[in-house]
């Protein structure tokens, strides 16, 4: 096999390190915000104004180039496991030395918090709390279970809290509508558990799957799903009726997506099931236009 030449190797770095950030994530957040800032926060004639608003852009971006921080930190620390239950994908990635990685990740950093700076003092002190929060979650709390769920789905749902804050607006409908996202992220977390179960075990990770077995992690997927149903029920009548529409597909799908689960013994039916998560946060992004 003829060696790599240097710009090519150059070239699978580049794309070794961008593989590290989980970009569909990244995009759905910003997508997710700027529907939020342009259908929920601005009133119908007031939407180019909300857009041409520069303290929106950079709060959208500020919170995008902090959550990257956050995923090419967690990576750091998921290297053992990710080596044992995605071998291909972890070799590539690891083209890239961990100190590059780091360097990388420490400037995404300062251009996120230097954006939130020049929106305000209070923009700059809430993202540097949420970049604590995402060095703290892969630093401690991604080893304790259930708290790690807990505080992956709030973490998750944090960068709309704080464009909320920052157009001074949160209403019933709004928090119950983020629940259901977050229940969504909490029952994720699970999911993830069991499909990263194999690694977890032999280095000795503790999570939900690892420490109480595959069968107590269905059991608290089904208990998850159950709770996903409470939010929607009680605040239905605040939604319009595309919401509510939008609402029910994601409580069918995240239905079925669990039940996929509860005899899955193969870890393609869990990657499946996972499309299922995936699908669900698309349509709950897509469903804020309407709330």
């Amino acid at each position: 096999m003829r060696p790599l030449s240097r710009k090519r190797l150059r070239i699978l770095k580049v794309f070794a390190l961008l593989s590290q950030i989980r970009w569909y994530n990244i995009l759905l957040l910003i997508f997710g915000q700027y529907l939020t800032a342009l259908f929920v926060f601005a009133a119908p004639g007031d939407r180019l104004e909300a857009f041409s608003d520069g303290g929106t852009h950079m709060i959208i971006w500020a919170s995008a180039l902090v959550l990257s921080f956050g995923f090419l930190t967690n990576s750091f620390y998921d290297l053992e496991a990710d080596t044992i239950n995605r071998p291909k994908q972890t070799a590539f990635e690891r083209l890239v030395s961990k100190s590059t990685s780091f360097r990388v990740a420490t400037l995404l950093l300062v251009c996120g918090l230097l954006l939130s700076l020049t929106v305000s003092l209070r923009a700059f002190l809430f993202f540097s709390a949420y970049a604590a929060g995402l060095w703290l979650y892969s630093h401690k709390l991604r080893s304790i279970p259930i708290v790690s769920h807990m505080s992956a789905a709030i973490l998750g749902m944090l960068p709309f809290f704080g464009i909320s804050v920052y157009h001074h607006f949160l209403s019933l409908h709004t928090l119950a509508f983020g629940s259901l996202l977050g229940v969504t992220l909490f029952s994720r977390e699970l999911l993830k558990d069991m499909m990263m179960y194999k690694g977890d075990i032999i280095v000795g990770r503790q999570t939900v799957a690892s420490e109480y077995g595959l069968d107590r992690t269905r059991f608290a997927l089904l208990i998850s799903n159950s709770m996903a149903w409470v939010p929607a029920f009680f605040t239905k009548g605040l939604f319009s009726q595309e919401a509510e529409i939008g609402i029910v597909l994601i409580l069918i799908l995240l239905t079925v997506s669990n039940l996929t689960t509860l005899r899955s013994t193969e870890l393609r039916a869990l990657r499946w099931a996972h499309l299922g998560y995936k699908l669900v946060l698309i349509i709950g992004v897509l469903t804020i236009p309407f709330l």
